[in-house]
């Protein structure tokens, strides 16, 4: 592996390049958060073969996508500095964070973002910045900024409103998107005031997701902020912290325990992502766009997703391939929460 500079092509309002940014930070690389505008897109999306961010250009060259196996790459990489626990119980537990968070958070981020009037018409100037290169703390001139009020509406209609209504989280699932937010959060936050991380002192992938999350969304934004203000204001403080964080000489829990507080966590994906997953997974077999998911109060419609299906067969691989000893610590701890069923389908 060459060693030098990485570059990460993103946007500050991305909940993904955002997570990846953490996690670039977390190792300890060298590298460049360089924005894809409108200028750079094309030529960008050509090297790494998507439209979709961030996009990772690695010293040696390569163009890689997806936080996921970037996040597997820098572990291989770093081994002295992981991201990823070793141990069965852990490590298994780090991969179901991370699928969760990323999968099911972004619910929270889309709806909060683009059902609220007021939200979209406060983001629009960072949106604009984006796409002609400054970030969020340059200025925009008068012109730019009556463009940028222009633009975002455009934005909202041919993308953040279908993207709502693909994940079941458009104006009417508002409310209660935000109600399962708070709870959440409220849990999520008695966790972060005992441990820094989600699995001790040290962080895992899943981190990175939850710090994603609150730095291009719950952060900036002014409807999600309102929201955390209300349930759990000590989140904005432990994400940022989290944000700037770096490897050290820290460590997971020892003799590869959980913490008490996670299993909150573990309930809430239990009874909302794995349900999707299950759904999904019908769905896709059958040939079926959408499913329904029932979240407590009826059912809701949501888009199939390729991709989910595709992490949790990953998930699930991870799984068979332990030993019978880690398997049977793996199945005492986490499916004794029901956390491993919607994988070993």
């Amino acid at each position: 592996m060459f060693e030098g500079k990485y570059v990460m092509w993103g946007a500050e309002h991305s909940m993904f390049s955002r997570k990846l940014q953490a996690m670039l930070n977390y190792v300890g690389v060298d590298f460049d958060f360089c924005l894809k505008s409108e200028e750079k897109g094309a030529e960008i999306e050509a090297r790494v073969g998507t439209h979709f961010i961030p996009a990772l250009q690695t010293p040696e060259g390569w163009f890689i996508h997806d936080s996921t196996p970037i996040g597997l790459l820098l572990n291989a990489k770093y081994s002295d500095r992981p991201i990823i626990p070793s141990s069965p119980v852990q490590k298994i537990a780090s991969h179901l964070l991370e699928d969760w968070a990323d999968e099911w958070f972004g619910r929270y981020a889309i709806c909060s973002r683009w059902c609220y009037p007021d939200n979209v018409a406060a983001i629009a100037d960072a949106f604009y910045a984006t796409r002609i290169g400054k970030f969020a703390d340059e200025a925009l001139t008068e012109e730019e900024s009556l463009q940028a009020s222009e633009m975002i509406n455009m934005v909202r209609d041919q993308f953040g409103l279908r993207a709502c209504a693909n994940r079941g989280c458009g104006a009417d699932q508002a409310e209660a998107v935000k109600a399962d937010f708070q709870v959440l959060m409220a849990a999520a936050q008695e966790h972060f005031a005992s441990h820094t991380f989600l699995l001790g002192d040290r962080a895992c992938l899943g981190d990175f997701s939850f710090v994603g999350l609150f730095k291009a969304h719950i952060e900036p934004d002014p409807e999600p902020r309102g929201w955390i203000e209300e349930c759990a204001p000590k989140m904005l403080g432990f994400m940022n912290n989290n944000f700037m964080a770096s490897s050290g000489s820290e460590n997971y829990l020892a003799d590869d325990a959980l913490p008490d507080s996670l299993e909150p966590l573990f309930v809430h994906m239990r009874d909302s992502y794995h349900k999707f997953l299950i759904v999904s997974k019908k769905a896709l077999d059958a040939g079926d766009k959408w499913c329904e998911v029932d979240l407590g109060e009826g059912p809701v419609a949501m888009r199939s997703l390729k991709y989910s299906e595709i992490s949790r067969l990953h998930i699930k691989r991870e799984i068979e391939s332990l030993s019978a000893g880690d398997r049977a610590l793996v199945d005492k701890s986490l499916g004794s929460l029901g956390v491993l069923d919607a994988y070993l389908i």
